[in-house]
């Protein structure tokens, strides 16, 4: 059975890389870095969600149809994925800042650099 993807060490809580990618059918291999999405970190019921609400262009009273839910519920899956996405949105801009001051303890940017580059990240440059 394929497994949806990590994105976090289980054992550290570091960000994950995915590396290769294998087709079952021909065996061909790709090898890399690749970035996961902030898709992976959704349940299946909350990808379906995302599917219907896109298929319907944001028309809530068709996603109401095609899921056979209320209106409040669809409001409150949509408010459940807006919180989703803006905690990864402050974890990301906390791993970056880290990021940063991780070059500057190592050396490979001093403190006028470092500064630079937070400063960046907070204008979302």
């Amino acid at each position: 059975m394929i497994k949806k993807s990590l994105d976090v060490c289980p054992a550290c809580n570091a960000k994950l890389i995915i590396k290769e990618y294998e087709c079952p059918h021909c065996n061909v291999t790709i090898r890399g870095e690749f970035q996961n999405s902030v898709f992976n970190r959704l349940n299946a019921e909350q990808l379906e969600f995302v599917k219907v609400f896109i298929l319907a262009q944001g028309n809530i009273r068709e996603v109401e149809n095609k899921l056979k839910i209320s209106y409040p519920t669809v409001k409150n899956k949509l408010n459940e994925l807006i919180k989703i996405l803006q905690q990864l949105e402050i974890k990301h801009k906390k791993e970056s800042v880290i990021n940063i001051l991780e070059e500057l303890e190592n050396g490979f940017i001093n403190i006028a650099e470092a500064i630079e580059k937070i400063n960046h990240k907070k204008k979302g440059i």
